[in-house]
């Protein structure tokens, strides 16, 4: 989305830079953590991000959503820069320290939420036991939990599980306010508590926020979004790949197709078990994402395949063939386990009038409507899942009704319609006071 909205904007004549974060491996000393380049004629600076401390700051946790050393470095470039407005599309990496720059120096704001990274510090608001999350409460207990049962070693999730909320409620109020309980864990403690209403103030600092789905509104609001700063604009497409996409042929053979990224929050082995159980039955089923990003639910995949010749993990392709793609399936399935924030490939699939089966999570369920242009089920049932590819073997009729009711999305040109009519409304704003 950034790099599609930052070439229409060149091509109508606007002078456009990105500042992005590059995630990195390797140990960088602070001087070198910023460079500069070009992009298909684009500038970019890049900070390069890892884990460690950086700048004035010790506490990892703190520096993902208020790092000093970006905001010192940003500064500096917004004064040489003197943009007219400033366009987030994800502050993980950089931090939300960047709002109080742009803040400060009075520079308009928009923001675009792609996912759930200002309520949560996982991004998608899903808890280790498979719920989804409503935000950070109060107390800030049940972010506490979450966070030691993903990162922290077993003994201390066991220990933190043991304790009733009010006690840690208790615990994190003591911390958050001063109190050490220890050298190691405190700072981290304190950290994690306050990174709610951090995020929360620099939220509501944002001129406006572009939010693509009403699951989106709707969470950012109850998590303390003022409501006169969101603005509905769905995300905008680059059709070009997707001009010459046709419907395949009829076959006796269900094509479907998986296209994404392969996580386990992304629900690919709830597809895989849907087709092993409709073992026998004329499907087809294409795997497409990258194989290395996350080996060990690849793996994963693997083992639930076995030797099964339906199924292929296909791997990545370029963005040019993603038509050719859409041209061999009957069908594409989405079996999310979190709320997708619309995800792009749907539209994709809708332009293509390519029919999509997903799971019945809203943010997906804004696009596709039961038995209109796909089907829905529920979040993580197999068996439902099963029986929805099942409805779609039996009555081939429907996938070309299904086809026939596409919504088409909003181009990436009418995406950037609307946002420089935002742009335009703010810079206004700024230039009358």
């Amino acid at each position: 989305m950034t790099f599609e909205t930052a070439k229409v904007l060149q091509r109508l004549g606007h002078d456009v830079s990105v500042f992005t974060g590059y995630p990195t491996k390797d140990q960088v000393p602070d001087a070198e953590r910023f460079d500069q380049y070009a992009y298909e004629s684009i500038n970019v600076v890049r900070f390069y991000h890892n884990y460690v401390p950086m700048g004035d700051q010790s506490s990892v946790l703190e520096l993902e959503y208020d790092n000093h050393l970006v905001a010192s470095y940003f500064k500096k470039y917004l004064r040489r820069e003197k943009p007219d407005v400033i366009h987030f599309f994800h502050l993980m990496r950089l931090s939300a320290s960047i709002v109080d720059v742009c803040h400060e120096l009075g520079i308009p704001t928009v923001l675009t939420p792609t996912d759930f990274w200002f309520i949560c510090p996982t991004c998608q608001l899903r808890l280790p036991n498979n719920e989804n999350c409503s935000g950070p409460k109060k107390s800030g207990v049940n972010c506490l939990r979450h966070i030691v049962a993903n990162n922290q070693p077993s003994k201390i999730n066991a220990w933190i599980q043991i304790f009733p909320d009010w006690v840690l409620a208790a615990l994190v109020f003591s911390i958050k306010h001063g109190f050490n309980f220890d050298k190691r864990y405190s700072p981290w403690v304190r950290a994690l508590s306050r990174r709610p209403e951090f995020l929360q103030a620099r939220l509501n600092r944002i001129n406006k926020v572009a939010v693509p789905t009403q699951i989106m509104v709707s969470i950012l609001t109850q998590n303390g979004l003022e409501k006169h700063r969101a603005i509905s604009i769905p995300f905008g497409l680059n059709l070009t790949y997707l001009e010459n996409s046709k419907r395949p042929e009829p076959s006796n053979i269900l094509r479907l197709g998986y296209i994404g990224t392969l996580s386990e929050h992304k629900g690919v082995h709830v597809l895989v078990e849907a087709v092993k159980k409709l073992d026998g039955k004329p499907i087809e089923l294409k795997i497409y994402g990258k194989l290395d990003d996350f080996p060990d639910y690849v793996e994963n995949l693997r083992r639930i395949i076995q030797d099964d010749p339906r199924i292929k993990l296909c791997g990545a392709f370029p963005n040019d063939k993603i038509g050719t793609i859409f041209s061999g399936l009957d069908a594409l399935v989405v079996p999310s386990l979190w709320y997708e924030n619309s995800p792009l490939v749907i539209y994709s699939a809708q332009f293509a009038k390519c029919p999509v089966i997903a799971s019945n999570m809203k943010g997906m369920s804004e696009v596709i409507e039961h038995k209109k242009n796909g089907l829905l089920f529920e979040a993580g049932n197999i068996s439902q899942l099963a029986g929805a590819i099942g409805t779609l073997l039996d009555n081939k009729d429907l996938l070309q009704e299904l086809s026939n009711n596409a919504k088409q999305p909003l181009s990436i040109r009418g995406y950037v319609d609307k946002l420089l009519k935002i742009y335009y409304d703010l810079v206004q704003s700024r230039t009358s006071v």
